[in-house]
């Protein structure tokens, strides 16, 4: 039986696009799930059925073609997107396309946003909350410091960069609801639980994201406002061949190990450190 255009719908609107983190990746998981349903429909037929064209939806997914806000607005219609879903469509795409850091910031905060309103716990909602801002994990390695004081003021006065002492405290909030910190008996203060800190699928992709942009903006800061003595920022340009690729990233994984291992077995740590580790391509995929 031919796909419809009332098919199509209920197949984008199933699919839950606040799921996705790229437009792409939704629109290809469209179509195959409408060639699923019937074997002869093409590249061509959805083209037509999203309004962009008659050969323009390989183009966009395939990422040989642009997507214009215009043409994205054409397409949450023809899927029959609505509310947070087509906002949250109209937000990837304006990702994409923004010309600045700034832009790009604010339309990955605006997706946080909406992909908050969309996941089915408050428990999920307070588990992205805690990847939104850098400073939660500061907080909980600040307060394992032996010589740390569980008051807001005293974090305040602590951490670097300065937080605000009202998000401070709204931080301490977040942790105890979390399980993340409880109060020590022993040490008459607040101290880090053995609570794995984690996020379940629905939010996992998303709050990584978001941790990983805010500590690699901790580095630009720190190269600038932190003493060469006090940090070591190095980088090297290479070429490599993608077996030696991925002994890079298993060479990364095990130092990443020795680090929380060397920091598990101090027992006198006096401060905190944000150790970051990057590698990615500097030439197109071709192909």
């Amino acid at each position: 039986m031919a796909l419809t255009k009332t098919d199509l719908k209920d197949i984008a609107r199933g699919l839950k696009v606040t799921d996705f983190a790229d437009f792409r990746a939704f629109l290809s998981m469209v179509y195959t799930q409408a060639k699923a349903k019937d074997a002869h429909y093409s590249y061509t037929q959805l083209s037509d059925n999203l309004g962009v064209g008659s050969t323009n939806a390989h183009g966009i997914i395939s990422g040989k073609r642009a997507l214009t806000l215009k043409a994205a607005e054409k397409i949450v219609e023809s899927l029959g997107l609505t509310g947070v879903q087509k906002k949250y469509f109209l937000t990837l795409v304006k990702q994409e396309r923004a010309k600045t850091p700034e832009d790009r910031d604010d339309a990955f905060e605006e997706r946080m946003a909406l992909r908050q309103k969309e996941l089915p716990s408050e428990l999920d909602r307070r588990q992205l909350a805690f990847f939104e801002h850098w400073y939660h994990a500061a907080i909980l390695e600040i307060l394992r410091l032996e010589t740390a004081q569980s008051s807001a003021e005293w974090i305040a006065e602590t951490i670097r960069p300065e937080v605000p002492l009202k998000d401070i405290k709204e931080s301490l909030v977040l942790l105890l609801e979390l399980g993340y910190l409880k109060f020590d008996e022993v040490r008459q203060r607040l101290f880090p639980t053995d609570a794995t800190i984690t996020t379940g699928n629905e939010v996992l992709t998303l709050a990584l994201m978001s941790f990983h942009r805010q500590m690699l903006k901790l580095s630009v800061e720190a190269l600038d406002n932190v003493a060469r003595d006090d940090r070591d920022i190095s980088a090297i340009t290479i070429t490599a061949s993608p077996a030696l690729k991925e002994q890079f990233k298993d060479e990364l994984i095990a130092l990443r190990k020795r680090f929380l291992q060397l920091s598990a077995e101090e027992s006198a740590p006096t401060e905190v450190l944000q150790v970051n580790l990057q590698m990615f391509p500097l030439v197109k995929k071709k192909g």
